[in-house]
């Protein structure tokens, strides 16, 4: 992997060194200083994050100081104007005026305004402000102010705009999720079309379902590199995130091997040279008490240094019995602009979490009728004395360099470790009186050790009408993982008037193994960009992945290796309205290890993804309309062998999905904002082994038929409180077929609401999840049922400086 590194590295210098300049930078700043109109919708409220949106919106940077700003207000726009007047109007009755500069920017400098001895006191002119922070225009991998993205590299590694992405993407901000009081991934991605609960209605893991298709943290991404956790070894901590990006579909291109589904991409907060501090204290439901922080700044007088201390401590129970929700983490990060074309960014983590497993209960008695009764929703069929703790730590080094001004090349380099130490009562099976459930008691130990890395080259080349984005790069991982489990026996557990404090006993066998993966993947992207209508995305991809393993405790190693080749197209039209129709097909792959009967090697599942969609972003305007319709087929699914079913499988089966997605979110007027998603989702198996007639045409387990959502923010400073704003949010999940069993899970809809205050520095928060605390269940899978979360309530004080 090394000698892979050194020689990409080095092949990516003399490409770069080659490629010959052109005009597209000088366009670039041509562009950037056009004065033309543009539409604005700024609401009142604090002057800083409303000069930001502003800067966003028109594309220019803007440079000011926090003490500028500090405790400012405005009473915000709403109509078309020049970004000069936009500035001058959002400014109005702060003492403040924009200045612009020669490079097409602008910062902030005190309003002059002449003495009324001016006649004899010429010496009038002001001071110049020595500037200490900028905020520039949204970047792809920055902080977005609203909830409407514009920009992405989650789709391409390169900063583009999501309208020029011929691939259906939903992005996540910051603020939508602060907003909506998102605890988990599961909660960020609650108004996103095409994503469902993940398939076996754990909270303590990060898996869920794209497109049909259920996706792990083998296709979940951080910075866009690997995370080498599994299934056991917990979640993201969402604070922690500056965004989350949702890529649908096949995406092996510039990822490897990922689930057909798709992947999601977590981009972590990082260090801004702009001063920024908020404290935070949280109380709620369950014993909640969480204290949050999130620090960033300059470290020295030239703003070459930055960092960034993001903090999180919770305490809580939650509405499981004995499952506690407990989580440290703590996130220093640090910014070295070594030169104008050169920096360097660290980001760590530490993070320590206490949440046992739901393991969910029988369905008779929560899905289905019992003559017992009914089981309640916080009822655990474990004890007291479960105890899981799993520890998350990474350090990731980012390095950019531009050599001129077409030529840059990026660098990730991560090591991250995962720790898991849990003992559990798990649950085996339920007797036939309905309510005596057999149970055995596990001690479970993980360690997941893993690095990661991507280089690539990004070069812009202009040859008449026609600009090139290329990207060239190598990107591979190397992990360790390590599993044992030591089981022992325990006492059954009466579900209608549980006993807890049984003690395991005995000694009822052990079994453990170790795994060894190494993956390395070259890829090539060309975004061809013609006559600033068209835009054509071609890419190949070849990767190799080697999987090595053996019994932890007799140890006896088997290999697998697995090539495969990968691609994606892709053609955006660029309509003068704010129209941009793209077509795609694209491409995945995920490596399947072991045998069949006569010892072959299982090939790689193969995803094929055809795309059709249509996003709307009138020029000027906070909003983002996207439309897509797609089908998606993963082929070389394993089936049972009909020479030895019980023992082995063939690679015959196929599933296809086909959907419809529509997502809405938009500033629709200065006071109001709506996020809207619909999902109608076909997703069945297509074709299946020859002792499984009646799997054919079956639906994919917990994958409903059609999802709706909507949010809506409402400020009201029409009625004279500007600070106080109110949201409100449905979801509704149609019902689906439970994972290996014959009956269906119903639909359900919930509602949520979220209340906010500004009183100077400060910011009063309550959120409701679950607002008339419906019981509902969420998803079914190998005989047993999860509900989903009841009402729970938090209530929050934010203080900002």
């Amino acid at each position: 992997m090394a000698k892979a590194i050194a020689s990409a590295i080095a092949a990516m210098a003399v490409i770069a060194g080659s490629v010959p300049g052109s005009a597209m930078a000088q366009a670039n700043v041509a562009r950037q200083e056009q004065t033309v109109r543009q539409a604005y919708h700024i609401s009142a409220g604090a002057l800083a994050p409303a000069l930001r949106h502003l800067a966003s919106v028109a594309e220019v940077p803007l440079t000011f100081t926090a003490d500028q700003t500090d405790g400012k207000t405005t009473a915000g726009i709403n109509g078309q104007y020049t970004a000069q007047e936009a500035f001058a109007l959002l400014l109005r009755g702060t003492g403040l005026q924009s200045v612009r500069l020669e490079n097409g920017g602008y910062v902030l400098r005190p309003q002059a305004v002449a003495p009324e001895n001016a006649a004899a006191s010429p010496a009038s002119a002001l001071p110049d402000v020595q500037v200490s922070a900028s905020a520039d225009k949204e970047k792809a991998w920055g902080p977005v102010y609203g909830y409407v993205a514009k920009r992405s590299a989650s789709a391409t590694k390169t900063d583009t705009l999501l309208v020029e992405t011929p691939q259906s993407i939903s992005v996540v901000t910051s603020d939508q999720i602060q907003a909506q009081a998102s605890k988990s991934i599961r909660d960020v991605i609650g108004y996103t079309p095409g994503v469902g609960a993940q398939t076996n209605g754990y909270r303590d893991t990060d898996n869920l379902i794209l497109r049909g298709f259920q996706i792990d943290n083998s296709s979940i991404r951080r910075d866009g590199l690997r995370s080498p956790s599994n299934t056991f070894t917990g979640t993201q901590e969402p604070y922690g995130l500056e965004r989350v990006d949702i890529l649908r579909g096949a995406a092996s291109l510039l990822y490897g091997a990922t689930e057909p589904g798709g992947l999601i991409n977590l981009v972590t907060k990082r260090p801004s040279a702009e001063t920024w501090h908020e404290a935070g204290l949280e109380v709620g439901s369950y014993n909640r008490v969480e204290a949050t922080a999130d620090l960033s700044g300059s470290l020295n007088e030239e703003g070459s240094l930055s960092y960034r201390l993001t903090l999180l401590n919770r305490k809580s129970d939650s509405f499981i019995d004995f499952v506690p929700n407990d989580r440290l983490y703590i996130a220093p990060a640090l910014n070295w602009k070594i030169a104008d074309s050169t920096q360097l960014t660290l980001l760590t983590h530490y993070q320590e979490s206490k949440l046992n497993r739901q393991w969910g209960l029988p369905p008779e008695g929560s899905l289905l009728p019992n003559k017992n009764g009914v089981l309640p929703r916080g009822l655990s069929i474990g004890e007291p004395l479960d105890n899981r703790k799993d520890i998350h730590k990474s350090a990731t080094l980012l390095l950019e360099h531009q050599f001129n001004e077409q030529n840059k090349i990026n660098l990730s380099l991560r090591r991250n470790q995962v720790d898991l130490d849990w003992n559990y009562a798990g649950r085996d099976s339920l007797q036939d009186d309905q309510r005596t459930l057999t149970r055995y008691f596990a001690r479970r130990m993980e360690k997941v050790t893993a690095w990661t890395f991507d280089a690539n080259l990004q070069s812009q080349i202009r040859t008449g009408s026609i600009d090139h984005q290329l990207t060239l790069g190598v990107d591979g991982s190397s992990s360790d993982a390590q599993r044992t489990r030591r089981y022992a026996l325990i006492a059954p557990l009466d579900l209608f008037k549980p006993v807890y404090g049984a003690k395991p006993y005995g000694d009822d066998g052990k079994d453990g193994y170790r795994e060894n993966t190494r993956a390395l993947g070259l890829y090539l992207q060309d975004q061809i960009k013609i006559d600033q209508r068209w835009v054509l995305l071609l890419g190949a991809r070849h990767d190799s992945v080697k999987i090595d393993q053996s019994d932890y405790f007799e140890p006896a190693w088997n290999m697998d290796k697995t090539t495969s080749t990968t691609g994606r197209a892709g053609l955006v039209y660029l309509a003068e309205n704010g129209l941009a129709p793209f077509i795609s097909f694209s491409q995945s792959f995920q490596p399947i290890g072991g045998t069949d009967r006569l010892g072959a090697r299982f090939k790689p599942t193969k995803g094929e993804q055809y795309e059709f969609g249509v996003r709307y972003q009138p020029a000027g305007s906070n909003t983002l309309l996207s439309a897509a319709m797609y089908q998606l087929t993963q082929s070389n699914v394993q089936v049972p062998d009909p020479a030895d079913p019980d023992n082995y499988s063939i690679q015959t089966g196929e599933i296809r999905a086909r959907g419809l997605e529509l997502e809405a979110k938009s500033d629709l007027t200065r006071n109001l904002q709506l996020i809207a998603a619909y999902t109608y989702t076909d997703a069945k198996t297509t074709k299946a082994g020859p002792t499984q007639p009646d799997v054919v045409g079956q639906r994919q387990a917990n994958t409903p038929t059609h999802q709706f959502s909507a949010w809506a923010d409402y400020q009201f400073a029409d009625l004279g409180v500007p600070k106080l704003k109110l949201g409100m949010g449905m979801r509704y999940v149609g019902k689906a077929l439970a994972s290996n069993a014959p009956y269906e899970v119903p639909a359900f809809h919930v509602f949520d609401a979220g209340v906010s205050y500004d009183v100077d520095k400060w910011r009063f928060k309550l959120n409701v999840k679950n607002l008339t605390d419906k019981s509902y269940i969420v998803e079914c899978g190998n005989g047993y049922c999860n509900y989903g979360d009841p009402r729970q309530v938090t209530l929050s004080a934010q203080y900002r400086w």
